[in-house]
């Protein structure tokens, strides 16, 4: 039973290294903590639940998954999050990932001015839109419906 509890361990502590950056002390302690939760539930003894440290709690800036000069094309945007490909990704990583634009930016310290939210197709098509209706001219008021 506790070769399986090492593979399950090993597993998991892969598949989190893959997406964070560990320092290699963080990931021994990674290991001692998933291998003794692990053990602790094969036995139906209820791990208790250990405060995070202060530093442990401030979030570590991930390594994206994505080379950064493919994540915004023209007609998609990569969520370095989940891999997904969208025309936006404001609403996207508000629902399923819980996270504002600015907590998105700073986990992966992103610029927004470099990395924006929306593909470059949909965001000239909200601009032709835009200037078609007339907005963003100076002194452009609206015609009264009579």
């Amino acid at each position: 039973m506790a070769t399986e509890v090492l593979k399950l361990t090993a597993q998991i502590v892969i598949s989190h290294a893959s997406m964070t950056e560990l320092t290699p002390k963080e990931l021994v302690e990674e290991i001692k903590e998933v291998f003794n939760l692990l053990t602790s539930l094969e036995e139906g003894v209820v791990a208790p639940v250990v405060a995070a440290p202060e530093k442990a709690k401030e979030e570590v800036v991930r390594k994206p998954s994505v080379p950064l000069d493919e994540i915004v094309k023209d007609k998609y945007v990569v969520c370095l999050e989940c891999g997904k490909k969208m025309r936006t990704l404001k609403a996207h990583l508000r629902k399923a990932h819980h996270l504002a634009p600015a907590d998105y930016f700073k986990r992966y310290s992103l610029d927004p001015k470099k990395y924006p939210l929306v593909c470059k197709e949909y965001s000239e098509q909200r601009r032709k839109l835009a200037k078609e209706k007339g907005l963003g001219e100076r002194g452009f008021r609206r015609k009264a419906t009579t």
